[in-house]
């Protein structure tokens, strides 16, 4: 996607990728042991133990829609360019709190 894309269209993007299943939903409900191990001017960064997958994932929220929207875009372009590394963090997918992502 371009850099002239309105946020509509890249919210209706996430929603379908989500519904076709190329982009995992997890509840966040499933989520505990939440522990802030950042925090920056865009948003937060928290460690959660996922109950479904006895695993621990790290969450990234945004402060704001349109910039989780955009945030999402850009770090799955660059995942999508350098995913067979084994020192990158993987994408596992998505969540939603307070009604955005």
């Amino acid at each position: 996607m371009s850099e002239n894309v309105k946020t509509e269209d890249l919210s209706y993007w996430l929603n379908n990728s989500i519904a076709e299943e190329h982009i995992k939903y997890y509840e966040y409900s499933n989520f505990t042991n939440i522990q802030q191990i950042g925090k920056g001017l865009y948003g937060n960064v928290v460690r959660v133990y996922c109950k479904n997958s006895d695993h621990f994932f790290t969450l990234k929220s945004f402060n704001n829609h349109e910039q989780t929207i955009k945030e999402v875009e850009k770090e799955l372009k660059l995942l999508r360019s350098i995913d067979d590394h084994e020192n990158i963090i993987r994408l596992y997918g998505v969540t939603k709190v307070e009604g955005g992502y």
